[in-house]
């Protein structure tokens, strides 16, 4: 990890991230995805339109991604202050207490997770274990995450034996139905299912078309689960460094962004499955008995994967979630 902060910090982002200069903040965000990825073009793209919609010149954003740090070595840099900002997935440092990896057990209703304690829990969380502030936790739509396939579903309604890419979180869905899960970055996918190391992928609902996915899988599993989940999580030293009016500037920019993306993921959502159609992309459905196992597996895996990493705190935060009612 040393050898990673000195070479960011030799190819020109200087340690300390967050200037302030005048009435004026420089703040570095650091994202998991590339540009072309769903969750960077909707999500991100939205809190920097935000910031800038309250804030005018106040704050001013500068985006790196993976090309300079690889996305599940990101954690750190943030924390050191190289950066000010990670956008990201709870579950790319789930080796690390990525507590926030298990909002995606959650439905996408960003007024519950304030009003039910959740959002205050996992900020203190961070706070406490990372030395992060949580300026938001977003939703990319309501849809949630599905698999895409190079082929259809067997005739028995599953895909056993094949190789499926999907992080930790998707594990219990993919075993489920007889998959054999690999761990890969996102990145990788295409090239992955072009070679044939992988029969299909497990990925946020929308995707497919922006990263092309339908050149080399021309079937997507439906219904949908769970609901993809992305926190905004800035450095505490970097945030105590701005004005209260910029502190505010941003946390309201992150309460709009959770407020805006179930309906506008779902447009954009609705928008790639009408593309994807034109382009080829079918439908191959669940068996209907199978879809409560499957969204089940889901959130079980989750809360799971949550215990294990975070104990108390995951199991504080499935209470107040399943006593408002906003768990699956």
């Amino acid at each position: 990890m040393k050898r990673l902060l000195t070479a960011i910090a030799v190819s020109g982002f200087m340690l300390g991230g967050l200037s302030v200069a005048a009435n004026a903040a420089t703040i570095k965000i650091l994202t998991s995805w590339n540009k072309n990825v769903w969750p960077t073009y909707v999500v991100l793209d939205s809190f920097v339109k935000n910031v800038k919609k309250l804030g005018g010149d106040k704050i001013k954003i500068r985006i790196s991604g993976p090309e300079v740090v690889p996305a599940f070595q990101q954690l750190q840099p943030v924390k050191a202050g190289v950066f000010d900002i990670l956008f990201t997935h709870g579950v790319y440092h789930m080796g690390s207490k990525g507590l926030a990896a298990i909002m995606d057990a959650m439905n996408s209703d960003p007024v519950g997770k304030r009003t039910s304690g959740v959002w205050d829990h996992l900020d203190k969380f961070y706070q406490k274990t990372h030395g992060l502030k949580l300026l938001a936790i977003s939703p990319n739509s309501t849809k949630g995450y599905h698999i895409f396939l190079k082929k259809p579903l067997s005739a028995k309604g599953d895909w056993k034996g094949r190789k499926i890419r999907g992080t930790q979180t998707y594990h219990g869905v993919i075993k489920l139905f007889g998959g054999e899960p690999v761990v890969m970055p996102g990145s990788q996918v295409y090239s992955a299912l072009e070679k044939g190391v992988v029969d299909g992928a497990a990925w946020p609902a929308a995707g497919m078309l922006s990263m092309k996915h339908f050149e080399v899988a021309k079937y997507k599993v439906r219904p949908t689960f769970g609901t993809s989940t992305l926190p905004f999580l800035m450095n505490l030293k970097s945030f105590n460094k701005l004005t209260k009016e910029q502190q505010n500037i941003l946390l309201q920019a992150g309460y709009m962004t959770e407020l805006e993306m179930p309906w506008v993921g779902d447009q954009v959502q609705a928008a790639e499955d009408a593309e994807l159609a034109k382009k080829g992309v079918k439908i191959t459905n669940l068996p209907a008995d199978q879809v409560a196992k499957m969204r089940k597996a889901f959130s079980a895996g989750i809360w799971a994967l949550g215990e294990k990493c975070c104990g108390a705190d995951a199991k504080k935060l499935r209470e107040l979630a399943e006593k408002a009612g906003i768990s699956w």
